[in-house]
């Protein structure tokens, strides 16, 4: 108890000590925020991370973003400048 009361004394004219308490409790609050973001969307993205692991385990190439949904169509398409309509 001893230590926390030291470590709250307001002291004239220590910035270093005020900038080392701000930091502790940024960094404190910070830590807190971090994990209830992370028990709140631990399972967002699961069966994505499952499947990626899983191709992954295999050694076959996997593309865990939703955007390689289009993956397929993108390689699939070929374009002919002189099909252009003018």
């Amino acid at each position: 108890m001893r230590l926390i009361q030291l470590f709250w004394k307001n002291n004239r004219g220590t910035a270093a000590i005020d900038i080392a308490k701000a930091a502790a409790a940024i960094a404190f609050l910070s830590v807190i925020a971090a994990n209830f973001v992370s028990n709140q969307t631990a399972g967002l993205d699961r069966d994505k991370l499952a499947q990626a692991s899983l191709a992954a385990a295999k050694r076959q190439p996997v593309d865990p973003m939703v955007t390689g949904s289009i993956g397929q169509t993108a390689n699939a398409t070929k374009l002919d400048p002189c099909a252009l309509p003018r």
